[in-house]
């Protein structure tokens, strides 16, 4: 399934769970509200040329975004959700937290929140209720496109939700595409170059005459080059001919190609840093200190209490507020499997 096709699904179910009540849920986003919203606008405007919109799916062209991307899927999305009170863990669990009614599974729900809030600001859920107690029956994501903050007034497809019928879910900070937009746009460029570096090694060749032969047309002149260009992008024979009046210059095209590792290396430590993620993390390599690092327990919890909270916390946060489950009950993410201590290979410490 593509990346945003899985939406498609869930938009045929929010119609039923969605509707304009006279009880509209307030939302308050710390990003787009107070004064330096229109200052930074105005600042855009004024620019002389516009930068191209950045997407969800051109940020995921970046290698350190999607990489990113996965490890949050992998370990937070994986983590099934619990209700806890003071005595611990809830005998009976909301079955909303664990189970759907509308194809949509618990799995998917969360890897579209966690998008939501990677990529945007915030993320919604639409809730369908019992008519007995008013408890959460089912819940589904709301596509991003769909809903806006309008007054501190969640819409939903145009339309003001009522508290009872949406979760507003704040993410940590504004999102890939409003904070990092530049930086991504840089990535991509960066990307573009170098993949048309790779398709012809030599960035560019001067071909002049070395006689005084009348003078070429530009159909002459264009001929020559097409062949040249066509030659140099070949892997197996990188060779053109030229007549005796002409000679091709390469000494005056040589570039360095250091911005190609070192830019494309920066921008992996940004994206990094945009994402409160250790870099090494986002390292595609599978080099011996990698290793090191993925199998050490004490860094691994490092990762998780300085990055994975980083990310859960506001989830968990919204999912424990009043409106979505009884005063006195909380809910928070299970993370028993997966970080697990590994057993030692000689058993059990046993004292003497």
């Amino acid at each position: 399934m593509a990346f945003l096709d899985r939406f498609k699904t869930a938009a045929a179910l929010l119609d039923p769970m969605v509707g304009a009540l006279p009880n509209p849920t307030v939302a308050v986003s710390p990003w787009a509200t107070g004064e330096l919203s229109p200052i930074l606008a105005a600042a855009e405007l004024a620019q002389i040329k516009a930068p191209r919109i950045m997407t969800r799916m051109e940020a995921m062209k970046v290698p350190a975004v999607a990489k990113g991307r996965a490890i949050m899927h992998a370990i937070i999305a994986d983590a099934p959700l619990r209700a806890y009170n003071d005595q611990g863990s809830l005998p009976n669990q909301p079955t909303w937290l664990y189970r759907s009614d509308n194809g949509i599974s618990p799995y998917l729900r969360m890897t579209n929140i966690l998008d939501d809030i990677y990529f945007n600001e915030a993320s919604v859920l639409a809730v369908r209720r019992s008519t007995a107690d008013e408890s959460i029956l089912d819940a589904v994501n709301v596509p991003y496109d769909r809903w806006r903050v309008q007054d501190g007034v969640i819409f939903v497809d145009d339309k003001p939700a009522a508290s009872d019928q949406v979760i507003y879910i704040p993410g940590p900070f504004p999102g890939l595409l409003a904070i990092a937009a530049d930086t991504l746009r840089a990535a991509r460029d960066t990307d573009l170059a170098w993949m048309k570096r790779v398709k012809s090694p030599i960035p560019a060749t001067v071909i002049q005459e070395t006689e005084d032969m009348g003078g070429m047309d530009n159909d002459e002149a264009t001929a020559y080059t097409k062949a040249a260009a066509t030659a140099l992008r070949d892997s197996d024979v990188p060779l053109f001919f030229l007549p005796a009046y002409l000679k091709a210059d390469f000494a005056t095209a040589q570039v360095t190609t250091d911005l190609f590792e070192s830019g494309r290396n920066a921008i992996r430590i940004d994206i990094a840093n945009f994402i409160n993620f250790p870099t090494s993390l986002l390292d595609g390599t599978v080099s011996e200190a990698s290793l090191t690092y993925s199998t050490q327990e004490g860094r691994r919890n490092e990762v998780f209490d300085y990055s994975i909270r980083y990310w859960k916390n506001p989830i968990e946060q919204a999912l424990s507020l009043d409106n979505v489950v009884p005063r006195g009950q909380r809910v928070r993410f299970d993370f028993s499997d997966t970080f697990t201590t590994t057993p030692s290979p000689t058993g059990p410490a046993e004292q003497d």
